[in-house]
């Protein structure tokens, strides 16, 4: 059931490059690099064989002009200049014999490839449909747990929201009254050495677990953001306090099935806004492939890996757009 979601949930990645493939669930990454790759050597084999025909009907015109010149001409210099190449003529005509005949078992094995490629779409499309059955399955399964789930955030956001509200009052009666009593004995103001090496640990934790200031719940993303504030108006009592939420939240995300599956998600937004070049798409292809197989395994530290590779070009591409 892994490999069948994997696969949905990429190939409606996939979907964003090429809208003639059909739906997400129509074709899979490979079978679309391959397909696109069939229909360039068939291009190349049409011109190949458009330009045999074109030398051949022209070779055919001057052996035959030959011929008439041949019959025509009496002994002497004139005939043996014609027969001279009249014959260079009917060995170029056996040369382009042997390049139609190789041309033609190059179409034949292209056609070869082309079932092939036909029999990969119909397994690709058949396990699409098996993982859209298992998801409808596992959707309604787990319906009331997800109103539940979004009950419980509902009341987290709204105590959330009250918490803003408070830490806002209390900063702007801060910087009215200046520091609260516990913190006027400079002995327990964090230093400014403290709080930079604390972010730092903090930040390279985050980089080492691969988890990217997006990956956070959407509340608590700006935390990082207004730690660097307070550290640059020197408000170190604050930017300790929000580096302790921030610590936090860190401590509560772990790398499993369905953090994967909503960074993917995630991506496939980014995807439809990013302009790649084709170095950049051919880079993208690459590392869905590792990421399928490295989720199907159950590997989701090395598929989360994966997608933060993908999540830089994707950013490169939007900033280029």
């Amino acid at each position: 059931m892994k490999r069948g979601l994997a696969a949905a949930l990429l190939l409606a990645l996939a979907a964003c490059d090429d809208e003639k493939t059909g739906t997400p669930d129509e074709l899979t990454i490979v079978v679309q690099g391959d397909r696109r790759e069939l229909e360039q050597q068939e291009k190349s084999l049409r011109e190949r064989e458009e330009s045999l025909q074109k030398d051949k009907s022209q070779l055919d015109s001057r052996i035959a002009e030959l011929a008439r010149g041949l019959k025509a001409a009496a002994e002497g210099e004139q005939r043996r200049r014609i027969e001279e190449e009249l014959h260079q003529q009917q060995a170029l005509e056996g040369q382009l014999g042997v390049r139609v005949s190789a041309l033609q078992a190059q179409k034949f094995e292209m056609e070869a490839r082309k079932r092939s490629v036909d029999a990969d779409v119909a397994k690709a499309a058949q396990t699409a449909l098996d993982a859209r059955a298992a998801a409808v399955a596992s959707r309604e399964a787990k319906l009331a747990e997800r109103e539940s789930q979004v009950a419980t955030l509902e009341r987290d956001l709204s105590a959330r929201l009250k918490d803003v509200a408070l830490r806002e009052k209390a900063v702007a009666a801060f910087e009215r009254q200046g520091p609260p009593p516990e913190y006027r004995d400079r002995k327990n103001v964090p230093k400014a050495v403290a709080v930079e090496e604390k972010h730092k640990k903090l930040l390279k934790d985050l980089d080492a677990r691969g988890i990217l200031i997006s990956d956070l719940p959407p509340e608590d993303q700006p935390l990082n953001a207004e730690v660097f504030t307070a550290r640059r108006q020197r408000d170190f009592v604050r930017a300790w306090d929000l580096l302790a939420d921030l610590s936090k939240t860190v401590q509560k995300v772990r790398v499993d099935q369905r953090f994967v599956e909503a960074k993917i998600t995630r991506l496939q937004g980014a995807r439809g806004g990013a302009r790649l070049s084709e170095p950049q798409r051919s880079e993208v292809e690459k590392l869905l492939k590792d990421v399928t197989s490295a989720f199907s395994d159950g590997h989701y530290e090395q598929a989360n890996k994966g997608l933060n590779r993908i999540a830089v070009i994707l950013d490169a591409g939007a900033a280029s757009g």
